[in-house]
């Protein structure tokens, strides 16, 4: 991965990932940099979203049925994605899913990576459900 030269959009962009307490999608990025910086374009936050990614420094989490989010914890680690909000949080899981992975059958490919993206219900839609049904 070839990393391309640091500019201030870029620095922008990786802040707004690093500092967030979530694993945020492109337009929330976008939105709590504009806050701040009102002239950057969304353009500007996905190009460089992409760049951060291609160089390494954001990991990207692809998720079923919205828009990609962004992790600034690189390691392997889990997730899990609320099927009502569709936000993503981190997930333990514990050495389980682990020792399986070790006996995959590959097909004659050399493993370098996974991922796993659970789906349920967060705590807050679960509170939603359960007002709007009283």
């Amino acid at each position: 991965m070839k990393e391309k030269r640091q500019t201030i959009q870029k620095g922008l962009v990786w802040e707004a990932v690093a500092f967030a307490d979530n694993h945020p999608n492109a337009e929330q990025i976008y939105d709590a940099i504009v806050l701040k910086h009102p002239s950057i374009s969304r353009a500007t936050v996905y190009r460089n979203l992409n760049m951060l990614v291609d160089e390494g420094k954001v990991k990207r989490i692809r998720v079923l049925g919205g828009p990609d989010h962004f992790d600034k914890t690189l390691g392997n680690h889990y997730h899990i994605q609320c099927t009502k909000c569709k936000k993503v949080s981190d997930i333990e899981v514990g050495d389980a899913i682990g020792i399986c992975v070790k006996n995959i059958d590959t097909c004659g490919y050399v493993l370098e990576s996974y991922e796993i993206v659970f789906n349920g219900v967060c705590p807050d839609c679960q509170k939603k459900i359960t007002a709007d049904m009283q």
